[in-house]
């Protein structure tokens, strides 16, 4: 985790499934919440992003091998 404060399972998990679970449990205001959702955006953020990059890599080294 980016911000270093998750507490979400370790094993993957839908991210439809986890916002609403995040939606659908009590949060003790409304900020709290909203850093919690603002949270699991920026995981799945990076996670995406360093997919992408991965992606990329393998691209220029099929391409390099392809010379």
């Amino acid at each position: 985790m980016v911000t270093g404060t998750s507490n979400s399972p370790q094993q993957p998990i839908d991210a439809y499934t986890r916002l609403a679970h995040l939606l659908r449990t009590p949060a003790p205001d409304r900020d709290a919440l909203l850093d919690q959702l603002y949270e699991e955006l920026l995981t799945r953020e990076s996670r995406a992003y360093a997919a992408g990059w991965s992606d990329a890599l393998t691209e220029a080294r099929r391409a390099r091998r392809g010379r």
